[in-house]
C-alpha cells in the first residue's frame, strides 16, 4: 500500500498531518506523490505553505521524507533539497515525457546521483504520453542531454530495472535475475522492425545494443512478458 497525498498544493495541512499520523501508525508503508515539476507550482506551494524553506520541505515537515517513500519529476529541487533526500533515503522518479509534454524543464540525474539520491524512471499516467519504458528511456536521454548531464544506455537500463527497484526498496523481490526474485521481465525482439534488425547488424557491444533499443524501441518489440 501507498500513501499518496495528490501534492502539497492541493492538501490541506490536516490532511498532511494524517498522512505523518497513518506513517507512525503504520510505519513500513509506501508514500508516492509529486513535487517541484514546475517553477509556477513552486510559487504556488511558498504562498500556501510560507512557513516552508522550499517545496520539498513541507513534505519533510510531516516527515515524509524517507526510505519507501518517492516523488515524481523533483525538477526544481536545490542542493539541499538534494542532500535532504540523499539522507533520508526518498527516492526520483524521473518523468521525462510529462516534463516534455508540459514544458516543465530539465531534470538533471546526475545532480541528484551526486547526493546519492535513488532514482528510477516513470511514465507519470496523467502527464506523460506514453506507458512504454523503452519510449520513455528515448526521452529521459534527450532530456539529459539538453540538460548538459550524462545518461548512457547501462544508466538508462539500470534505471529501468534495478534501480528503479532501489527507488522503490524493492530490490529484494524484483529489478534483476538474481536467484529467489519474482519473475517480473519483458523479452525484446531486437529485430523486430526492418530499421532496428538493418541496426543491429553493426552493433558491436552490449551497451550499442542497449542504445539503440533506447532509441529505435518501443512496446511493439516486447516479444513475450513473464
Amino acid at each position: 500500500y501507498a500513501l499518496t497525498p495528490r501534492f502539497a498544493p492541493t492538501s490541506t495541512e490536516a490532511q498532511l498531518e494524517v498522512v505523518q499520523s497513518l506513517l507512525h501508525e503504520f510505519g513500513d508503508l509506501h508514500i508516492q506523490t509529486h513535487v517541484a515539476e514546475n517553477l509556477q507550482e513552486v510559487a504556488w506551494v511558498a504562498e500556501l505553505f510560507p512557513w516552508s524553506r522550499s517545496y520539498l520541505d513541507v513534505y519533510d515537515r510531516y516527515e515524509m521524507l524517507r526510505e519507501k517513500a518517492v516523488y515524481a519529476h523533483c525538477i526544481f529541487l536545490d542542493e539541499q533539497d538534494r542532500e535532504r533526500m540523499g539522507a533520508t533515503g526518498a527516492g526520483i522518479s524521473f518523468c521525462p515525457t510529462s516534463n516534455l509534454f508540459l514544458g516543465s524543464g530539465l531534470f538533471k540525474i546526475n545532480d541528484n546521483q551526486n547526493h546519492n539520491v535513488r532514482v528510477g524512471i516513470g511514465t507519470d499516467v496523467g502527464g506523460g504520453t506514453s506507458f512504454s519504458m523503452l519510449r520513455t528511456l528515448h526521452e529521459a536521454y534527450k532530456v539529459s542531454q539538453m540538460a548538459r548531464q550524462q545518461f548512457s544506455a547501462l544508466d538508462a537500463f539500470y534505471a529501468a530495472t534495478l534501480g528503479g527497484a532501489r527507488s522503490l526498496y524493492l530490490e529484494r523481490d524484483i529489478g534483476n535475475f538474481e536467484c529467489g526474485k519474482a519473475a517480473d521481465f519483458v523479452v525484446l525482439d531486437a529485430h523486430a522492425t526492418p530499421l532496428l534488425a538493418r541496426r543491429m547488424r553493426t552493433v558491436e557491444t552490449l551497451e550499442e545494443k542497449l542504445f539503440v533499443l533506447m532509441m529505435l524501441g518501443d512496446e511493439h518489440i516486447v516479444h513475450a512478458t513473464h
